[in-house]
């Protein structure tokens, strides 16, 4: 296979992707013909075996940005937290693994605010340009919404979506032989403070059963402390909603 990057990074900040997206390049046998290392950033700590398992080390963007132009002809970020440079995105490819469906709910946890404004969700590869979660698609697809879903079980699938997504394209993103398309529409973007700023349940406040439940679900997730409300006694009170489809029998 005649390659047109052999240098490439995969830089990421979720444990179980980096170690899924390493198993389909080991899978396809990519090694051979490329040097693929791993990164994460600083304040990230993954638990073993995956840090010996590969080239791996923890990057700042800004105070790497010189290593990261010099040594790597590609970057793809999957999950990572840290926004890249203009400098580091106009000098070498960058390709984003997104978890939503562009460009719907760009930026912080786009399943999150899916289920409360009812937008598209799903997984987005395309590359990097100067704007957050912005850039020629590569390739992407939607996920559904159900109503019993929380932002786990949503996540779960989306990085499900991910992995195939990314196994469909990786050789034609390796030999740089791959369409894109743009798509004109901006769509929106939240920050990390729309996320702060929602998790507080006012206990004042009137909502629906639809908007209460949909805040509470959305910010469901394994065991983070998302959800919370203030009590009489200004103690801050974690809430997190169990959502369970009746069995249906049949006859």
């Amino acid at each position: 296979m005649n390659l047109f990057y052999k240098n490439i990074l995969i830089f990421g900040d979720n444990n179980y992707l980096l170690e899924k997206l390493s198993n389909i390049i080991d899978k396809k046998d990519l090694t051979q013909y490329a040097d693929f290392s791993y990164a994460c950033s600083p304040q990230t700590f993954f638990e073993l075996p995956l840090i010996p398992k590969f080239k791996f080390s923890h990057i700042d963007v800004k105070k790497d940005i010189k290593t990261l132009i010099d040594k790597f002809d590609l970057i793809i970020s999957a999950h990572c937290k840290q926004i890249f440079p203009a400098e580091l995105v106009t000098k070498v490819k960058c390709i984003n693994i997104h978890p939503g469906f562009n460009p719907y709910n760009r930026g912080w946890y786009p399943h999150i605010f899916s289920i409360i404004n009812k937008l598209s969700t799903g997984a987005t590869i395309h590359e990097i340009d100067q704007k957050i979660d912005h850039g020629s698609i590569i390739i992407q697809r939607q996920v559904e919404i159900f109503s019993y879903d929380t932002s786990d079980t949503v996540y779960k699938r989306i990085l499900e979506t991910e992995l195939h997504l990314f196994s469909e394209v990786i050789e034609k993103i390796l030999c740089n032989d791959y369409q894109t398309y743009i798509i004109k529409e901006e769509g929106n973007i939240n920050k990390k403070n729309d996320f702060q700023k929602m998790r507080q349940i006012e206990l004042e406040k009137v909502y629906s059963g639809r908007e209460i439940i949909d805040l509470l679900r959305a910010l469901t997730h394994g065991n983070y402390q998302n959800a919370y409300f203030i009590d009489d006694d200004n103690n801050k009170i974690f809430i997190r909603l169990t959502l369970e489809p009746e069995e249906v029998v049949k006859e």
